[in-house]
């Protein structure tokens, strides 16, 4: 159990719609200040459509209803005073393709801080030069900052993915899938990355990998046909889950 103090995120009854098909049933789910959820589910189970409620992602698909209660940080991230642009400011997206801007590896960091008007280059420079290093990537990159970010390989493209997130200094990160495009190496560092941040944010991610979610996250959430079935520190669902249906996908009887 999270302490209500210590709790960054509360979702109640959180119901999603595509049209008249109901994709979410009452989700339940709490998030801490700090460390890190894994969200684990096959495939449809409602992971990244849930995840993806967080910070409001679905208000640019058409014809999907979202309903619930979404208390972040005593803020309501569903009123119609909400700000999308500072909502995504705050809970920030790492998506599963790295998606760096065709600009340079500068540049790209420091995009959401140019966006919210900052123009100081001591404060940019300031503001890219921590953000690579909480990335893991600043020695890679840092004499070759004005090069394109295209030029990296998949795995560094991820990780300034990442920094251009930190740099508008959230308070949440949501990492839907981030290693399933990348090789074992890449993933790893990726991993290495997140743990690393695991004393400084809160960290939601989906994966479909049960051994990365069992080596990176302090508490799992298993999700099934749109449903929370359990949520629990995870050596407990990984080694004595509550419920059967989390039983059986652990253990590989489906998924």
């Amino acid at each position: 159990m999270i302490n209500q103090a210590d709790k960054i995120l509360i979702t109640r009854d959180v119901r999603l719609w595509y049209g008249q098909k109901e994709a979410l049933h009452g989700i339940d789910l709490d998030f801490p200040k700090k460390g890190i959820t894994a969200l684990i589910g096959p495939s449809g189970s409602g992971k990244s459509t849930y995840l993806r409620a967080l910070n409001r992602m679905h208000d640019l698909e058409d014809n999907v209803t979202v309903t619930g209660s979404f208390n972040f940080n005593g803020s309501d991230i569903y009123a119609p005073t909400t700000d999308t642009v500072d909502l995504r400011k705050k809970i920030g997206m790492v998506f599963q393709q790295p998606n760096p801007f065709p600009f340079s590896i500068y540049d790209n960091v420091v995009f959401g801080l140019r966006l919210a008007g900052v123009k100081d280059r001591k404060v940019l420079d300031q503001a890219m030069e921590e953000s690579l290093k909480a990335a893991s990537i600043w020695e890679e990159v840092k004499d070759d900052l004005q090069k394109s970010a295209l030029g990296l390989s998949g795995g560094q493209q991820q990780r300034v993915s990442i920094a251009r997130v930190l740099a508008t200094q959230p308070e949440l990160l949501l990492l839907d899938e981030p290693t399933s495009a990348l090789d074992p190496v890449s993933s790893h560092n990726i991993e290495e990355t997140l743990m690393n941040l695991h004393d400084q944010y809160a960290m939601i991610i989906v994966t479909h990998s049960m051994s990365q979610a069992s080596r990176i996250s302090d508490r799992t959430a298993f999700f099934l046909n749109g449903s929370l079935i359990e949520v629990d520190d995870t050596r407990k669902i990984f080694i004595d889950p509550s419920q059967k249906e989390t039983q059986d996908y652990i253990s590989g009887r489906f998924g």
